[in-house]
């Protein structure tokens, strides 16, 4: 008789961003990878470092954050105002990678990711990772400027976290009309897609948050309001789906 093949159970990382878990039931997909898509000031960066920080401070898992876009400085130093103490985790539990990368350095010959991802392999393996972001992706894939080679580098990097066992998120900008034409196979190649916005009505702004995608999971996907606090991100509901009154 043929066996089947076995396949891993579908486990959950929580984020530590209240509200987020609660919709997901869990969290994002362990040993997977989730794509954050927004535009400037929706609050990418800010969930992808918080899930590293929940990583570290809750169940003391430890955590890689790679920086094409902002220096990675620049993004502990932001991070200062919601109390995270990144300095001191830092020395024990993340670990924060400058790759911005020249567009010279780029363009003038084959570029691929093979030395960076062979660094990272081993930086995972002596701090014992678990979680990794690489936030920014959309800047590698602009300086690349080639869609064969923009495909072949994303798929380098899913490849990886598949055979590392890395709990992978991407974040990637996108403008008011919408994702890139260009770059909308990355939807399709990861396991969970979260989409953040920010809007203004009547002169007032409001950040949303939505997730679109989740393989293999149950997921509330409605539109909910989210709010950057002292202590991170965090979502909050319209209200109660169900009213209930009491009759006299």
């Amino acid at each position: 008789m043929k066996t089947m093949p076995s396949y891993a159970t579908l486990t959950k990382m929580p984020t530590g961003i209240e509200g987020f878990d609660e919709i997901t039931g869990g969290g994002i997909p362990r040993g997977r990878t989730t794509l954050l898509l927004g535009g400037a000031g929706c609050g990418k960066t800010v969930f992808a470092l918080q899930a590293l920080v929940a990583g570290a401070l809750g169940s003391k898992e430890a955590g890689i954050f790679v920086a094409f876009e902002e220096p990675a400085r620049q993004i502990v130093a932001n991070a200062a105002t919601f109390g995270w103490d990144l300095p001191t985790l830092t020395r024990k539990k993340l670990f924060f990678l400058d790759a911005r990368l020249a567009p010279e350095i780029v363009q003038a010959g084959e570029f691929d990711l093979v030395g960076l991802l062979g660094m990272l392999e081993a930086k995972a393996r002596e701090i014992h990772a678990t979680r990794i972001v690489f936030d920014g992706i959309d800047v590698l894939l602009s300086l690349l400027d080639n869609p064969a080679a923009e495909r072949r580098e994303v798929y380098r990097i899913r490849d990886w976290l598949m055979r590392t066992g890395l709990t992978g998120i991407i974040t990637q900008k996108i403008s008011a009309f919408g994702q890139d034409p260009r770059y909308g196979f990355l939807q399709f190649m990861v396991d969970c897609v979260v989409v953040l916005r920010q809007q203004v009505l009547d002169g007032s702004a409001f950040r949303t948050l939505r997730v679109v995608k989740y393989r293999g999971s149950g997921f509330a996907g409605d539109e909910f309001p989210i709010s950057l606090t002292a202590d991170g991100l965090r979502l909050t509901n319209r209200g109660p789906a169900e009213f209930k009154y009491k009759v006299t």
